[in-house]
């Protein structure tokens, strides 16, 4: 009868010590995901977001507006410096971004011509 107390008080206490360790939640640690999203993006990641970024006058069609901010002087381009260019009309003018021309519609803003650099 002794032996059979000293078993079950033994595996008692085993089952009480065990069972908060068992059971505790692991916060007190970082996860995994956590850290690697506070890391600076790898190369890769660079490449991928690159891909998302709007390149101006590379995704503009006919017919869209030109954002304000290439509407300045200094987009400006005189169309007599390129000969394989046409002469902009009344109202018309030529500005080049990225290497590309557009000739703009100076009431509306709205492209005309696209000529790829």
């Amino acid at each position: 009868m002794n032996t059979l107390v000293k078993a079950i008080v033994l595996s008692l206490s085993t089952a009480l010590v065990a069972a908060p360790v068992m059971a505790a939640p692991q916060d007190h640690q970082p996860k995994k995901t956590q850290v690697q999203q506070h890391k600076a993006p790898t190369h890769q990641h660079k490449q991928q977001a690159d891909k998302k970024v709007f390149k101006p006058s590379k995704d503009w069609k006919i017919g869209h507006k030109v954002p304000s901010q290439y509407q300045t002087s200094s987009y400006k381009f005189n169309q007599n410096q390129k000969k394989h260019l046409s002469k902009a009309g009344k109202n018309q003018h030529w500005i080049k971004v990225n290497g590309d021309y557009i000739l703009i519609n100076d009431k509306t803003h709205s492209i005309i011509k696209i000529v790829r650099g």
